[in-house]
């Protein structure tokens, strides 16, 4: 078994190595580079429906055609001199988040961080990083807000410990940076007293504060 699925990698991956050939002889046009990339993806895709194909060779086509189709989609982009990091960034983590539900359906053994984990990193990390230096990107804040909305009620829903932390994180990055630029906009006394009452209001209630941190501690805990 080890030695057939050696040799059907060896295979993919060496017409892989002749596609990758093709685009390094475009001349370095990004148009044209994208569109043998395109018409790769499509053979490779082709050739993932052919019958009485074994299992390691179909998951090795899929993958390929997966990275070739989104490697033309960036090739596409740069050409068109698009910026927007989650342009990039989304194909990337929705192609490795539908492998990361493929590999748990195989293997329900698997962790979510192992299965999520790449995904998450890819479609939130950039993003998040840009709502910290970019003020000005209200639509960038508030996909990142729903995206991390979205991801705790769905990883609550399937108890999984990934979506819910990486979900949990990305919303309170965004809701520490609104409230950090909510009281830029306000006189300085008005956060001081809100600051003061809200100290006031956590010492009163530190030990029911603390239990409630330890039961999240331990429901967290408990997701896979």
């Amino acid at each position: 078994s080890t030695f057939v699925d050696g040799a059907v990698a060896l295979g993919v991956y060496g017409k892989q190595a002749a596609a990758l050939v093709a685009v390094l002889l475009t001349g370095g046009s990004l148009r044209l580079a994208a569109g043998i990339c395109t018409l790769w993806a499509l053979a490779l895709g082709l050739r993932v429906v052919y019958p009485r194909q074994p299992a390691p060779e179909r998951r090795l086509r899929t993958a390929a055609a997966v990275g070739c189709a989104l490697v033309a989609g960036w090739l596409l982009l740069a050409a068109g001199s698009v910026s927007v990091v989650e342009a990039y960034t989304v194909p990337a983590a929705a192609a490795a988040l539908l492998y990361g539900w493929l590999a748990a359906r195989d293997r329900p053994e698997l962790g979510s961080w192992q299965a999520y984990g790449p995904a998450l990193l890819v479609g939130l990390v950039p993003s998040t990083g840009g709502v910290l230096v970019a003020d000005g990107a209200p639509l960038r804040r508030l996909g990142l807000g729903l995206a991390g909305v979205v991801l705790v009620l769905v990883g609550s829903a399937a108890r999984r410990q990934a979506p819910v932390v990486a979900g949990g994180v990305a919303l309170t990055v965004v809701a520490l940076h609104e409230t950090v630029l909510l009281l830029d906009r306000m006189p300085r006394w008005i956060p001081l007293a809100v600051a003061g009452i809200l100290l006031v209001g956590v010492a009163t209630s530190y030990e029911r504060r603390r239990r409630d941190l330890a039961r999240l501690r331990a429901a967290v805990g408990q997701l896979r």
